[in-house]
């Protein structure tokens, strides 16, 4: 199965948004000094992707896309299991984005998408969940 989502706002805080299992509370992540050299930190079934800045931004959830990303700044790529139907993104004071991903395992990718290489004209990041 191949789907993009339209792409959603979220209000960027603490330069960090949260990826989630769906209808849970995000936990709180401990950014160590390795977790942040990584760009990401990881706890309970969740991951948190650094984010350049705190200003609002799109998230675009991509499943098993062939699309390439060219003008990125970073690029985090980690392992990701959604234990129910769904998933959660948001930032710490934000409101919550909601996303009907499917049940499995998957490889999340990160691209981090400053406003000035954006279509969208504000800062982006493309996530790409590849089933695995």
């Amino acid at each position: 199965m191949i789907k993009s989502w339209k792409p959603q706002e979220l209000s960027i805080s603490y330069h960090q948004f949260t990826v989630f299992q769906k209808d849970s509370a995000p936990p709180v992540m401990d950014w160590t000094d390795e977790a942040i050299e990584k760009g990401y930190a990881a706890a309970d079934g969740a991951i948190s992707f650094e984010a350049q800045r705190n200003t609002k931004a799109f998230i675009l959830l991509r499943l098993n896309s062939s699309e390439t990303v060219n003008s990125y700044e970073k690029k985090v790529t980690v392992p990701f299991h959604v234990t129910e139907n769904g998933i959660e993104i948001e930032s710490i004071m934000s409101k919550r984005l909601s996303f009907d991903l499917p049940k499995g395992d998957y490889q999340l990718t990160c691209w981090t998408v400053p406003a000035e290489k954006s279509d969208l004209h504000a800062d982006t990041y493309i996530i790409d969940a590849v089933s695995v």
